[in-house]
């Protein structure tokens, strides 16, 4: 399936591309929030960790449906982030590879999100194939043990013994500046998932979800199916690349409007950190619901910029409420909602709603989120179905 090149003394395996080297700094470390990153950010929220065969997932499916609740008064134009991006050239994968799949489906769930594409970046492949190769060929992806560990500030999916075989540096960040990329970078690591299942596991999680649909403008994939998946972001300094966001007041959400096919079941105790650890032991919970704020004007978010007032999720059928949990970065404002706090999403601009039990199948649900950006209100109600 793989071709090896060479870089240095160090043997890479990934997908038959070549690669231009062009000298710079990567800045960012794994993770990614929202809006508002840069070529200087560091790590600024999102995933940090694994998410180990969690087997549930979301598909993309039809948008359409939508509706503002509350009209913005956002109107402030951005100087420092573009519009998204609607269409982008044709990525290099085989299309018999899973690593094609994914890039469909990140693109698939990104458009109906309206927040804009990912082009293909053969650096930042180079980067997630290094890490991918360093994990299957010392075989960490069988210690589970391992997977949740922490070592040197790093949680072990992300991070690179330098006395193993394979190593390209520590840290995601070192890694990108090993694949001479520059600029601002998110990693994103499964371990033990079923063939083909990378993307749709991905989508179904909490901290993973929210950097998979920041502000960057590129990615890079590399697989070993049923091994190990990795997923890599950004956008490049080195030649101007700004990020993508929606116009100013944007609701971003997903499940999108009028998606079906919605995984009813997320398995948090899987997902590495653990979102409500507390909850979901041998059952799961329900599949997360996203909602992102940044847009133009709003490309960085301190927490008390953002206010919830309310955020629930009703079954379509006959109006009941679903039990849930609301959570935000530690400071985002409670103007009404009862807030769970959550340290590891440190992008405030992103909440999440997060039903304490599986919803039901083949099942309608209506959200509503009505809060507030920079004193200005903001908000959207819309439906999917769950498969």
């Amino acid at each position: 399936m793989f071709n090896t090149t060479k870089a240095g003394n160090f043997t890479m395996k990934k997908q038959a591309i070549l690669v231009a080297i062009i000298a710079g700094l990567t800045l960012a470390g794994c993770g990614g929030g929202g809006g508002g990153d840069s070529s200087t950010n560091t790590a600024t929220g999102g995933p940090v960790g694994a998410n180990v065969n969690t087997g549930s997932s979301a598909n993309t499916g039809t948008s359409g449906g939508s509706s503002d609740t509350v009209p913005s008064t956002i109107t402030l134009a951005s100087s420092i982030a573009v519009d998204p991006v609607t269409s982008v050239p044709a990525a290099q994968y085989a299309s018999t590879l899973e690593e094609a799949a994914i890039f469909t489906a990140l693109n698939d769930l990104r458009g109906a999100m309206g927040i804009g594409l990912l082009q293909q970046s053969l650096k930042l492949d180079i980067a997630a194939g290094n890490h991918d190769f360093f994990i299957v060929k010392n075989e960490l992806y069988k210690d589970a043990t391992y997977m949740r560990s922490t070592i040197n500030g790093i949680l072990a999916p992300h991070y690179e013994n330098p006395a193993l075989f394979g190593f390209t540096g520590e840290s995601p960040a070192d890694r990108a500046v090993f694949a001479q990329y520059t600029g601002s970078i998110a990693e994103n690591v499964t371990v033990n998932t079923p063939a083909g299942d990378c993307a749709k596991n991905l989508f179904n999680t909490v901290y993973h979800l929210i950097s998979l649909v920041n502000s960057y403008r590129e990615v890079g994939i590399s697989v070993t199916p049923g091994k190990v998946c990795s997923i890599v972001l950004g956008h490049d300094a080195a030649n101007d690349m700004k990020p993508q966001l929606p116009k100013a007041g944007t609701v971003s959400v997903t499940p999108s409007a009028g998606q079906t096919g919605v995984e009813h079941t997320f398995f948090n105790q899987m997902e590495v950190p653990t979102p409500a650890a507390d909850i979901g032991v041998g059952t799961g919970v329900g599949r997360p619901v996203l909602v992102n704020l940044y847009s133009q004007g709003a490309e960085t978010l301190a927490p008390t910029d953002v206010g919830v007032i309310s955020y629930t999720m009703t079954r379509v059928s006959d109006g009941a409420a679903v039990d849930a949990r609301i959570l935000a970065a530690p400071g985002v404002l409670s103007m009404g909602a009862t807030l769970t706090s959550d340290a590891n999403i440190s992008a405030p601009g992103n909440v999440v709603l997060l039903p304490t039990s599986p919803l039901d199948a083949g099942t309608a649900y209506k959200v509503t989120f009505v809060g507030s950006v920079k004193q200005g209100p903001v908000g959207k109600t819309w439906t999917f179905t769950t498969k």
